[in-house]
């Protein structure tokens, strides 16, 4: 890349844990071509947008991002507009004919960007005082549901090697990262196209090695998870006893039309599976509801399941046709208003779920990572280990003087819906 010196970058980073981490990369390949990172769009030369297309929703926020930027263009023409991101490899040929605000259209195949693509780079910029860091083991997807355009955006399956990810596992470690999340389409493939065998656990070893206080392995993909890799969760001390499985539906005719390759029983079996391994540890999950041919029988067996399963962390999700997959070939049959309404009885179902869940945390003393100081509040904010960062409820704190980064053992004393408040032990 030709060196830049001193052009301001402003960057908004939207969409998925895997886009934060390329947006890091994005701000350390600048940096080293002289760029400089600021605060604001309105104090920037060049303003750029990594961009979500996954779903309608994650790409109606990326065009409003677009015209809120393009309307302080409006008033500092100089200002130059750029989008990179998943909504660019899809829709390229479109935003360049339809939204001319966009100065620079970039594609995961552009020269200029292939130092944050080629997944063996481990330099990336942190927000400052960060105490988690996303750790991105691979890139692109060997799986094939139906219902989902990432491997047509990122490619198959691609993983990085262990070396790679240990010295950029250093690097976070060094600069005082003390949680690590494992991420990628699918943590559990890890290692399958290196000719690995048990890939992600092998990692998880090497990277335990390092003594990081926590490892959280994110997005692990049902049938994939091998008993080798629940007895490494339950029973390594530095690994959080958290579980992150994407099971998308219960019933097993979805399921098969969404191309898993799980049933019903299969679920069933893995969630007994891990609450018999780790009693006290969490399971967080997401669901799809207005799938092509979900009926109102079908989606019944879905409120059933929640009520019953009382799983600890539950997102949902309403369908979204995504052109060039198999389920856009569908007849999308539930309209919209019954996908928002049945979204809208499952998360009141499991608002009350995770009402017993915390309510019954309350006068437990449990390790927490202190992760920032709320100014507005003035009050600490933290996570117990059984609480992913950005995703899951937090930690308030109260009677506190850790800094964040420190991880000390916290009585709680009062519930919230999603949340906790406690006090060290």
């Amino acid at each position: 890349m030709k060196k830049i010196e001193n052009l301001s970058i402003y960057l908004v980073s939207l969409g998925c844990a895997k886009n934060r981490v390329d947006s890091e990369k994005t701000l350390a390949l600048l940096l080293r071509q002289g760029c400089v990172v600021v605060d604001s769009p309105k104090e920037a030369q060049c303003v750029i947008i990594n961009s979500c297309g996954f779903i309608n929703d994650a790409r109606a926020e990326t065009v409003e991002t677009i015209l809120e930027l393009a309307e302080i263009k409006k008033r500092k023409p100089s200002l130059k507009l750029a989008v990179m991101g998943c909504m660019v490899e899809l829709f390229k040929g479109e935003m360049a004919a339809e939204m001319p605000e966009i100065d620079y259209l970039l594609s995961l195949s552009d020269e200029s960007l292939s130092a944050v693509y080629q997944t063996d780079n481990p330099e990336r910029v942190l927000e400052t005082g960060a105490v988690s860091a996303y750790l991105k083991i691979a890139e692109g997807c060997g799986n094939s549901c139906s219902f989902c355009s990432i491997p047509a955006i990122r490619g198959p399956l691609k993983s990085r090697t262990v070396e790679s990810i240990i010295k950029e596992a250093e690097i976070l470690i060094d600069k005082g990262v003390k949680e690590l999340c494992l991420v990628s389409q699918d943590t559990t493939r890890y290692g399958a196209d290196l000719k690995m065998k048990n890939g992600l656990v092998a990692l998880a070893n090497e990277i335990v090695k390092l003594k990081p206080e926590w490892i959280r392995i994110l997005y692990a993909y049902p049938t994939l998870i091998t008993d080798e890799l629940l007895r490494l969760i339950a029973f390594e001390e530095r690994v959080c006893k958290y579980v992150d499985v994407p099971f998308q539906h219960i019933e097993t005719s979805v399921l098969k039309r969404m191309g898993r390759r799980e049933t019903k029983g299969d679920i069933l079996s893995l969630i007994e599976k891990i609450r018999k391994l780790m009693p006290n540890g969490a399971i967080r999950t997401s669901f799809i509801v207005g799938f092509p041919g979900e009926t109102e029988k079908e989606f019944e067996q879905l409120e059933s399941f929640l009520i019953e399963a009382k799983l600890d962390h539950v997102g949902v999700f309403t369908y979204s046709p995504e052109a060039g997959t198999k389920a856009f070939e569908l007849n999308d049959d539930v309209e919209q208003a019954v996908k928002e309404e049945r979204r809208g009885r499952l998360m009141e179902i499991q608002r009350q779920v995770s009402s017993e869940i915390t309510a019954k945390k309350v006068g437990t003393v449990l390790p927490a990572i202190i992760e920032r100081y709320d100014d507005g509040e003035s009050l600490l904010i933290g996570r117990l280990s059984t609480q992913a960062p950005d995703v899951d409820g937090e930690l308030i704190l109260t009677e506190c003087e850790s800094l964040p980064g420190d991880i000390i053992d916290v009585k709680i004393i009062k519930s919230l819906e999603y949340d906790l408040v406690g006090k060290p032990a």
